[in-house]
């Protein structure tokens, strides 16, 4: 016998197709008075900037090109 409704999914699954927005906040370091954004998930880095304000704005636009090769 079929079910007549879906079987639920949690939203904060992956499902192929789909977007992946990352939630994970890039890791800040303070290196010899400039603020270095590094990735998360590999350590790469994504931005410096001489406040810690603006690397964050300029992580935020990035994304890892080591871990999403997909794009």
């Amino acid at each position: 016998m079929l079910k007549q409704s879906p079987t639920p999914v949690s939203p904060d699954l992956r499902r192929p197709g789909l977007t992946f927005v990352s939630t994970l906040e890039p890791n800040l370091h303070l290196v010899s008075s400039v603020w270095v954004a590094s990735c998360p998930s590999c350590g790469f880095q994504l931005a410096t900037a001489r406040t810690q304000q603006w690397v964050e704005r300029r992580a935020a636009r990035r994304r890892c090109p080591v871990c999403h090769l997909e794009a």
